[in-house]
């Protein structure tokens, strides 16, 4: 797998922060490099780049997307698309959370309080929340407490509840960093938003809402109480599309869009292409989002993108999730627009803003007034992907309106699931939630209860060396964790 090298000096910070994922024993505590003795500046931006490439574009989105089927795996099964995945899956993504990104953020936190340059401070404390939260709701429990403590080896598990507390104590502070003076602040090293530090105060309160709305089910949490706090976080949040947060990547070598490089380039491997489901979901919809989210069939083989492909009568065509592959080149793949090389990854909307919005206007005060927040969520996203106005009214009008449709969670789920397209906070939402209705496939072969998984299991850095205390969150090793809830979970 190749590192998107965002920028040139992260060639530097490759050396110096540790970058690249590693299949050896993770020992969260060590600090071998000391990225404390680095400039904040260059700190930030191989933190940012190492969070978006590793992380938000890496596998949470690319396997739970094709177990919420909006992706599919066209190829020879077992894979994760038939729930394939054991311990030795997941390695990479919790050591590059843990060392390339958790490590980076506490450091960069650390030296940033220190030299009182809080805006930087802030940024790691976001950066370093919104990790934990990925962590936390695809393992729950999960060591944090103790895990950046040099002098502890076998570091303990924090609860779910307890790193969800945790989570919003870090964003909290955040805010707190972002109103204080800050002699240096960041500017071009700040490849997200540029140094615009009302965005990321923005972004932060966005963040809150969504972690709130995760918790309207949990267990002692009450759902009116968790959307009215999600409410008071968007006062504060994002206001239109010019504050979500895309992450440019260039159509270079090794500095391309990760879903061009794991899905488009053949290089790689061009079989994770658009589900069945997904497909006729919109296509029964008459989505015109449809030939944005998908390429038409033809225009992606084995080798990558077909030279001399016209799409001039576009075909759109999914695969069965779970099923042996048809070949890449009878398939649609993944639109330009999100799988361009230098397409931006998208790490949150103001569409999603919108939808969680709408769901807890829902819970507080029913469907009648949620329905204008809603409609301004599907308005973002087709603005988003540049969907014509005609277009997008005539979509919306075809729409039923929330408070005569048959349920109006799953109607905002829906629309919410078709926006986030390839977020992994659609798969968020379908285990909370249950929407929106998705079958399991039929030849799975690690899940025997029948179930699309829940979770996923501890990785073998840790049933190897922490087993002590992966066994004393009670969760099981390998597969049968799959079909296990997380704390939240109780739908």
């Amino acid at each position: 797998m190749k590192l998107s090298k965002i920028v040139t000096q992260l060639m530097l910070i490759a050396v110096i922060v540790g970058a690249g994922a590693c299949n050896d024993f993770l020992d969260v505590n060590e600090d071998p490099t000391a990225p404390n003795q680095v400039p904040e500046n260059l700190q930030l931006s191989g933190l940012l780049g190492n969070f978006s490439y590793e992380v938000i574009g890496n596998t949470p989105a690319r396997t739970t997307t094709q177990w919420v089927q909006q992706t599919s795996y066209n190829g020879v099964p077992p894979s994760a698309d038939n729930y394939d995945v054991n311990s030795s899956d997941v390695n990479n993504l919790w050591n590059a959370s843990y060392i390339d990104v958790m490590n980076s953020a506490t450091g960069l936190n650390e030296l940033a309080t220190q030299n009182g340059n809080f805006a930087y401070a802030g940024i790691a404390k976001v950066i370093l929340a919104w990790n934990i939260a990925i962590i936390t709701d695809l393992w729950g429990d999960a060591p944090y407490t103790e895990a950046f403590d040099p002098s502890i080896s076998t570091p303990a598990y924090d609860s779910q509840e307890e790193i969800y507390s945790t989570i919003f104590d870090l964003l909290n502070s955040a805010l707190n960093d972002f109103g204080q003076p800050s002699p240096q602040s960041p500017g071009n090293d700040d490849l997200l938003y540029g140094g615009d530090m009302a965005k990321w105060e923005k972004l932060t309160h966005t963040l809150i809402a969504r972690f709130n709305l995760h918790l309207t089910n949990a267990p002692g949490y009450d759902a009116t109480e968790q959307a009215n706090a999600a409410l008071a976080a968007l006062q504060n949040g994002f206001e239109s599309n010019a504050d979500d947060a895309d992450f440019q990547y260039f159509d270079t070598a090794g500095q391309e869009n990760p879903w061009y490089q794991f899905v488009i380039d053949g290089k790689w491997d061009t079989r994770n292409q658009l589900s069945n489901h997904h497909v006729s979901l919109l296509q029964s919809l008459n989505d015109p989002r449809l030939a944005i989210q998908a390429r038409p069939v033809g225009a992606v083989d084995g080798q990558g993108l077909v030279a001399g492909f016209d799409g001039s009568n576009p075909v759109y065509e999914g695969h069965d999730n779970g099923e042996e592959g048809v070949g890449a080149v009878n398939i649609s793949s993944i639109g330009l627009f999100y799988s361009a090389p230098d397409a931006p990854l998208n790490w949150i909307s103001y569409a999603e803003a919108k939808f969680i919005e709408a769901e807890a206007t829902l819970i507080t005060s029913g469907a009648t007034a949620a329905q204008p927040i809603y409609i301004e969520g599907i308005t973002a996203s087709m603005d988003k992907l540049g969907v014509e106005d005609t277009e997008a009214a005539i979509y919306i009008a075809s729409l039923p309106l929330l408070a005569v449709s048959a349920n109006a969670l799953e109607e905002i789920i829906r629309q919410k699931y078709i926006a986030n397209f390839l977020k992994f906070e659609a798969y968020n939402d379908w285990r909370r939630t249950g929407y929106p209705e998705i079958e399991p496939v039929t030849n799975q072969v690690q899940t025997p209860s029948g179930i699309i998984p829940l979770r996923f299991p501890y990785p073998d850095s840790e049933l190897q060396n922490n087993a002590s205390n992966v066994s004393d969150t009670g969760i099981p090793g390998g597969f049968p964790a799959l079909e296990v809830p997380v704390w939240w979970d109780q739908n």
